[in-house]
């Protein structure tokens, strides 16, 4: 049997690929000729957008220098990839104001070119979490302890505003499975402040459908 290490990306890899995908299922049924849905639609791509060069900066900043420090240049291809993902980011966000602006006429083949290209971003992202969660973590077990990859865990978290955590608890929240969200509730109640856990509390009993509160509730009662 294969001990279990501790997976840094585990949970909020499901929390991005939740976002991902759902905003590419708002880009694919957004009626580019209706003001207000079509706005609603590309403020949610505009906020996902900020929420992944966010997550890039991060991981910039604390996972790949520990990286670095088990196996010097490895990180480089991560570093690289993560400069293509800024460039995809910058025509997104160019493409999404082009649609905003643009005259009715032109509307409909500018919403059908943003959802492909973001569909490509999307597959990138996918693949790149991957080689992630493969290449990346076995670096890191390789160096670290369990212990060690927490507390480079928590620099990072720790580095988030209130609105980039709250952002992340909605997304993350409701893409982990109950036990995941039990052991990671019963661990933010134990070690964060009281209005931290209650915060997250109540973004989880808005986010996840009744059943599914109703049963963490439970358990967290007992």
């Amino acid at each position: 049997m294969t001990l279990q290490r501790y997976d840094i990306y585990r949970l909020i890899h499901k929390g991005i690929r939740s976002y991902l995908t759902e905003t590419l299922l708002a880009i694919g049924r957004m009626d580019p000729r209706e003001t207000v849905d079509r706005n609603g639609a590309l403020d949610q791509l505009e906020q996902l957008l900020n929420f992944c060069m966010g997550h890039l900066q991060h991981e910039n900043a604390f996972i790949h220098p520990a990286m670095e420090r088990v196996k010097p240049g490895c990180a480089e291809s991560m570093y690289d990839h993560h400069q293509h993902h800024e460039a995809m980011i910058r025509d997104l966000r160019r493409a999404a104001t082009d649609l905003k602006i643009a005259e009715p006429v032109e509307r409909d083949a500018l919403a059908a070119e943003l959802y492909r290209n973001l569909a490509v971003f999307v597959a990138d992202n996918l693949a790149h979490m991957h080689e992630e969660e493969t290449v990346n973590n076995a670096i890191l077990w390789e160096g670290y302890s369990d212990e060690d990859i927490m507390a480079i865990e928590h620099a990072l978290v720790s580095s988030l505003t209130p609105e980039e955590n709250a952002q992340t608890m909605v997304w993350m929240l409701p893409a982990m499975n109950h036990q995941e969200r039990c052991e990671f509730l019963a661990g933010m109640r134990q070690g964060a402040p009281r209005e931290v856990f209650d915060g997250t509390l109540a973004i989880a009993r808005q986010r996840l459908a009744a059943g599914e509160w109703g049963r963490l509730e439970l358990a967290l009662a007992s």
